[in-house]
């Protein structure tokens, strides 16, 4: 059974939160915070799985909370709740710790899998949001330093075709599928990749992508 604190200022959020998780076989919602630091109080009290965190809740310090909650007892993952992506804020997001990133008006039923999906480190980001980074966005005015570009240039051609295809959401599966080589060795690709370019995992790698070129509006959206 995961445990699962909702964290929201918005008590219309936290009740449709609430209905929706009641029923998930799996997920019990074990407690409800409305502010940053009753909800750093009911972390420790609770000792949660899961931190279901309206991000609106941080008041324009997102990253800060988020790698806090993260450095707490039990290590809870982050799942963050967002009105409106922010590529940009992503990028700090995601160093700090967040597991996931979910816009408020995605499908509910999607839901329970999403937080379960998080848990397994499966970072899990919305369709939507994946669309708004391949959009003019200050993402795409970033100037990388000569050191990213180094490392950029790391990646076979190979490697490149497997990272674009994770841009778009494929599965180890389904890339595995279209590029005719086994599971095992797209996991070992994307080793590869994470390890050449220095982030330590699929979403660091995708988004490091964006900033330097490698990944442009057609990898995503093609």
């Amino acid at each position: 059974m995961l445990k699962i604190l909702v964290a929201t200022g918005r008590p219309l959020v936290r009740e449709g939160l609430q209905r929706i998780l009641e029923g998930a076989p799996g997920l019990q919602v074990v407690g409800h915070a409305a502010g940053p630091e009753p909800l750093l109080d009911r972390v420790r009290e609770l000792v949660p799985d899961v931190v279901l965190l309206d991000l609106s809740l941080a008041a324009g310090d997102a990253r800060e909370l988020v790698g806090r909650i993260g450095r707490m007892p039990g290590s809870p993952v982050v799942v963050g709740i967002t009105d409106r992506a922010d590529p940009h804020a992503l990028l700090g997001l995601v160093q700090a710790g967040l597991g996931g990133y979910l816009l408020a008006n995605r499908e509910a039923a999607g839901l329970s899998e999403a937080i379960r999906a998080c848990t397994a480190g499966i970072f899990v980001i919305d369709a939507e949001i994946m669309s708004e980074l391949a959009s003019d966005s200050p993402l795409y005015r970033y100037v990388p330093a000569p050191e990213e570009v180094e490392r950029a240039r790391l990646l076979s051609q190979r490697e490149l075709e497997v990272l674009s295809r994770i841009a778009r959401g494929k599965t180890t599966a389904q890339v595995a599928r279209e590029l005719f080589i086994s599971p095992k060795t797209v996991r070992n690709h994307l080793s590869h990749i994470m390890q050449k370019l220095g982030v330590r995992d699929r979403t660091q790698a995708v988004l490091f992508a964006l900033r330097v070129g490698l990944i442009r509006r057609h990898d995503l959206l093609g």
